[in-house]
């Protein structure tokens, strides 16, 4: 397994009114497509950097996260990435899951009081973050403090080439 990294996002740092400005956009969007189906388990069905297009900035996050990923993963030539929207109240937070994917991650645009709890170790969340790791790692959010806006992450998971046979049927996968 790989070693977990966190990664700082200028673009989010410098325009997260704006970024959170486009997500609420793009939710009205993602609300004719899926009706009442929330982001985070339509994921199958939309890439968020599809459903935030034309954003330059979301352009911009895109770019930077390809970089990362490219830099974790340098032997591979051929990689595919669904990206999904969290945007979640106190009461529907996530529990206790996993991603059966080789390489998982999430973005914080706006994080709140929060923290990432892997059964190894945890990640304090702060606005701007890029993290990325193995995926496979059981992780739940846990809360330090009351909020009343939404918690806005965004989940990916990256998909080799050789994995390709089991998810034909994800249309919200874009290659990298």
């Amino acid at each position: 397994m790989m070693e977990p990294k966190v990664y700082k996002s200028n673009t989010i740092i410098n325009h997260q009114a704006e970024m959170i400005d486009v997500i609420e956009y793009s939710l009205n969007i993602h609300k004719q497509y899926f009706g009442s189906g929330t982001p985070t388990w339509t994921y199958k069905g939309y890439n968020t950097f599809a459903l935030t297009s034309p954003s330059i900035l979301f352009h911009d996050l895109y770019c930077e996260l390809k970089q990362i990923i490219r830099e974790t993963v340098p032997n591979e030539n051929k990689l595919w990435m669904q990206s999904w929207i969290n945007y979640h109240t106190e009461e529907k937070i996530l529990g206790w899951h996993k991603h059966n994917w080789p390489i998982h991650g999430y973005i914080s645009i706006q994080p709140h009081k929060s923290r990432t709890v892997f059964r190894e170790y945890e990640i304090i969340n702060e606005i701007g973050n890029i993290y990325i790791g193995s995926g496979h790692r059981e992780h739940k959010v846990v809360f330090d403090e009351v909020f009343d806006t939404p918690r806005i992450t965004l989940g990916y998971d990256v998909l080799f080439e050789s994995d390709l046979t089991e998810v034909y049927d994800n249309i919200g996968l874009i290659p990298l």
